[in-house]
């Protein structure tokens, strides 16, 4: 194809994908969703310009192998073993119960074993992307809820790869018969040749790719690093392609592989714009391929396959984290982030439709129904606590029985703490509230703790310390810390919404008392000062003024002149 051609449908690609993007900024959606939303609304003019199949769905393919590239380089044991058994547990679980579901749901529709099975899998899967951008922008990523659902989503990302190397040998052994004519032992084979080529190549890579990268950034050359890394991850994709793994799986191994070496720093940041403009262009191509006829002529079927596929996962991962002793909110805000369908459900699909085993009707199902979750999910989560306590408050005021069941499991008040008087109230012990019960111990200023991580509780009352377990949004919680006779309240949650309606349960049972809250956003600081905040702490701000001290006083500048400089930047950021 001349460079012309592919020129030209690079140009409206990135036209359909730049106003997709603007698309999803006005209505607040993911830039990934408006990169879909860009390629169906223009799919029908842009087929007659880019043929299928043609030279930007090999970039595409390139995209999906460069995304699951840099998930490689992130990949870190340590970083699993920190997560906890919660997360790698509870992922694989919540996984194999939406796929057993479905098994037994689907075939009522009139879809085959395999179908089923397909579709389970696949939508088990969440949006990495999504869930942990729309985190972020909300604050919640520091959350406990929010590590706990970044890293469950990381562990279904891992699992994405043997579910990419299973799918295809169960669908090539049932192909033509029904699964009780299959044979196990024809599938069995598929399964351990698959394994044991799998890990020839990985142990044979760990030796070879680390040494390799090494010595090129010994060289002192972004420019040879990154074609060094971006070569190493075309040539694995192809050697596992060539022993019938997805193209995809190749590309996660050769970064799982680069992550070891010292340079997989510098890799990432070389190959992430690279990763991202390639990756747009598999987004928007597949928008191409979502149907919007399609959609309107089984509405039905696919608005019923959405509500069903995001309350099962909401459902089942919930009671998972539920029956591991964490409290119901953290249940529940964790099954939220997790009722999308990821993008991984995409590679999946089309590694499935190209080895035909499914059919067309089945990929653009999965294309549609993938897409109107990631739509839906956002706008969810955004609101998630608020709509926690709002289906809370009902369900309690509707079905008081239920609600003594939840609260026996969600609250925790010792008998000793009814006595305290004078005291610190510490609401949350996480990275902040910590080191101020620490403080606190030092000068032997008695204080209380309340927090709703069962693990966090559980260790404090094994050294000792006064702590409540339950939600401090809830005024009941607040009022068996005796907040009437305490001193001092510190609130070191950095949820937004939490912090509003904690101060105002606090007003309510003593309006006297004094209030330390800490926040991430400027423009939260008035708010939280006019609802009776004493002292607003913004994290970011303090390392500011922390490190300018510093700097002056490498420059030798009088202490007198750097307090002066401290106090004015205090009264730009209003607290003068």
């Amino acid at each position: 194809m001349p460079p012309a051609t592919l020129a030209v449908e690079l140009i409206f690609v990135l036209l359909a994908a730049f106003l997709g993007g603007i698309i999803a900024k006005i209505l607040k959606l993911p830039l990934l969703v408006g990169y879909l939303l860009g390629g169906v609304l223009s799919g029908g003019f842009l087929s007659r310009f880019i043929p299928p199949g043609g030279t930007m769905a090999q970039i595409a393919e390139v995209g999906v192998a460069l995304l699951l590239f840099t998930l490689g380089l992130e990949f870190s044991l340590a970083k699993m073993k920190e997560l906890g058994e919660v997360i790698i547990f509870g992922s694989f679980i919540q996984i194999v119960l939406t796929i057993l579901v479905s098994i037994i749901i689907f075939p009522l529709f009139g879809l085959d074993f395999y179908t089923a099975l397909f579709l389970g899998a696949v939508f088990s899967l969440s949006s990495t992307a999504v869930v942990v951008k729309t985190l972020t922008e909300n604050g919640e990523l520091d959350t406990l809820h929010g590590r706990m659902a970044s890293g469950w989503l990381f562990m279904q990302d891992l699992y994405t790869l043997p579910l990419m190397i299973i799918l295809p040998a169960i669908g090539k052994t049932i192909k033509g018969g029904s699964f009780e004519t299959a044979s196990p032992v024809y599938l069995g084979i598929n399964i351990i040749l698959a394994v044991i080529i799998f890990f020839a190549v990985l142990i044979i890579g760990k030796k070879i790719i680390p040494f390799i990268i090494d010595r090129v950034a010994d060289l002192k050359s972004r420019e040879l690093i990154l074609i060094c890394a971006v070569l190493i991850c075309l040539i694995f994709s192809f050697i596992f392609q060539f022993f019938g793994f997805s193209f995809a799986i190749g590309a996660f191994i050769a970064g799982v592989l680069i992550g070891s070496s010292s340079a997989k720093h510098g890799i990432f940041a070389e190959i992430r714009p690279l990763r991202d403009i390639f990756s747009v262009v598999f987004f928007v191509s597949l928008g191409f391929m979502i149907d919007p006829k399609f959609i309107f002529d089984s509405w039905q079927f696919i608005l019923l396959l959405v509500v069903f596929i995001m309350c099962l996962k909401l459902v089942i991962s919930a009671l998972i984290i539920f029956f591991m002793g964490y409290h119901t909110k953290i249940a529940a805000l964790v099954g939220v982030s997790l009722v999308s369908i990821g993008e991984f459900a995409f590679i999946l699909a089309i590694t499935a439709v190209s080895a035909k085993l499914i059919d067309e009707k089945t990929y653009m199902t999965i294309l549609s129904v993938t897409f109107m979750t990631l739509v839906f999910s956002v706008p969810i989560l955004s609101v998630s606590n608020k709509l926690y306590y709002l289906i809370k408050k009902n369900i309690f005021k509707k079905l008081p029985s239920l609600a003594k069941f939840f609260v026996r499991y969600d609250r925790l008040i010792p008998s000793e703490v009814e006595n305290m008087k004078d005291h610190v109230v510490v609401l949350g012990h996480g990275r902040v509230g910590r080191y101020i019960c620490r403080a606190l111990s030092f000068v032997e200023i008695p204080y209380l703790v309340v927090d709703y991580n069962h693990q966090i509780v559980r260790k404090l009352r094994e050294e000792g310390i006064n702590v409540i377990y339950g939600d401090p949004v809830e005024i009941d919680v607040l009022r068996f810390a005796n907040l009437d006779k305490a001193k001092i309240v510190i609130i070191a949650y950095s949820d937004r919404t939490m912090q509003e309606s904690i101060i105002s349960n606090i007003m309510l049972l003593n309006p006297n008392i004094k209030l330390i809250c800490r926040t991430h956003f400027e423009e939260d600081q008035k708010k939280l000062k006019s609802l009776g905040v004493e002292t607003v702490v913004q994290p970011e701000f303090e390392a500011a003024v922390s490190m300018t001290e510093k700097l002056l006083k490498l420059f030798n500048i009088p202490a007198e002149e750097i307090e002066g400089k401290i106090t004015r930047l205090k009264i730009e950021h209003g607290l003068g």
